[in-house]
């Protein structure tokens, strides 16, 4: 069996646009877990402030709002260097949702730092869908994709 290209099983789902993180936590678009197997959230940072950082995962509602942490990397310590160009993963299977709250459909990425000077940072937010092709459902933003 030859086992299928990463873009016809990764669908490209949301992101956390690149910006300032500090400490206003930034979010990725809203994903509906109903649609997917598990999703995978890869933070990318730049050069970093020394203050600690914390990546997180939420439950949500289909707007984005009451949030509920379902998994976090926290504390990652403080560190004029250790931070800087680094890459923190955060991956998420369906049925964990409902550790959270019976039911829950709904998830959000998000990302805050321990101080007001931050650095550059984004995410990238994939999943593999339950059932279609992944070439087909990729977020509108997508220029790109070559298998």
């Amino acid at each position: 069996m030859i086992p299928a290209r990463l873009p016809e099983v990764l669908v490209t789902i949301g992101t956390i646009d690149p910006g300032t993180l500090a400490n206003t936590q930034l979010l990725s678009d809203v994903i509906d877990m109903a649609n997917y197997e598990q999703v995978m959230c890869t933070l990318l940072l730049g050069n970093m402030a020394s203050e600690t950082i914390d990546f997180r995962v939420h439950t949500c509602d289909s707007a984005g709002n009451n949030l509920v942490q379902l998994k976090a990397i926290t504390q990652l310590a403080a560190s004029a260097s250790a931070n800087d160009n680094a890459q923190a993963i955060i991956s998420v299977r369906a049925e964990e949702l409902n550790s959270v709250s019976e039911g829950a459909r709904y998830i959000r990425f998000g990302a805050i730092t321990g101080g007001a000077t931050g650095g550059p940072a984004a995410a990238l937010v994939q999943g593999v869908l339950k059932a279609g092709r992944a070439s087909t459902q990729d977020l509108a933003s997508v220029l790109a994709k070559l298998n």
